[in-house]
Order: structure tokens, then C-alpha cells, then sequence
């Protein structure tokens, strides 16, 4: 697939001070299936950032999404939206959400170029 057909969503969340267990519970066992339902998405992955003032963890959820017409496939999504499950442990204030898409190709890591002098020959 091309570079400009990857993307990535990466939605920030927290739950409320005290419902992490039932706030996790849900979004592993519920809405990722749920997300990753919608045509376009395929994988998803979440991470907790540290504890932050007032006790409250921040998590993200990055979904990998690929797709010709990314307009449409957001648009399913935000269609798919109001027929998905929430908890009442998700603080709905903390939500935000951010479309990225590729610009370059995955870099990896590889055997180093070859050192070249200052007059460009092979050192």
C-alpha cells in the first residue's frame, strides 16, 4: 500500500480518579473490537502515560487505519460512533482525537551508508 494510504488515530483518554480497572476493562474487551469493526481499521494498540496532577492516568489508543479515501473512512467511523458502547468510568472531557497520515515510508534500522571523505571517495 502506498504511504499516503497510512494512517494513524490516536485518541487520548482518561478514565475518572478511581475507575481505571472498569475504564480498562471496557476499552480492551469491548472497543477495540468495536473500532476496529469499522471498514479501514486494521490493528489498533494502547498505552498509559504516567499519573498525572489529581491522581489521573492518560491513555492512548493508536489505530492503524489504511485506505484509499480517508475522508470516508472517518466518515464510517463518525457514523459507527454513536452505535458504539462507552463506560461511565470514561471522563468524556479528556477525550481528543488527531488523524496523522504517512509521509515516508517505515525506516528501520540497516547496515550504516559507507563512509565517504570530504572529497566524496570511500574512507
Amino acid at each position: 500500500m502506498a504511504v499516503h494510504n497510512r494512517h494513524l488515530l490516536l485518541i487520548h483518554t482518561s478514565p475518572f480518579v478511581g475507575c481505571d480497572n472498569e475504564f480498562n476493562h471496557w476499552y480492551d474487551h469491548v472497543h477495540l473490537a468495536e473500532v476496529l469493526a469499522v471498514p479501514g481499521f486494521v490493528g489498533a494498540q494502547r498505552f498509559v502515560a504516567s499519573e498525572t496532577a489529581g491522581g489521573r492516568r492518560r491513555y492512548a489508543a493508536i489505530y492503524e487505519v489504511e485506505s484509499d479515501d480517508i475522508t470516508a473512512t472517518m466518515e464510517r467511523f463518525e457514523k459507527a460512533r454513536p452505535t458504539m458502547s462507552t463506560t461511565p468510568a470514561l471522563d468524556p472531557s479528556s477525550v481528543t482525537i488527531e488523524l496523522l497520515t504517512a509521509v515516508t515510508p517505515m525506516v528501520t534500522p540497516g547496515p550504516p551508508a559507507p563512509r565517504r571523505d570530504t572529497d566524496g571517495s570511500p574512507g
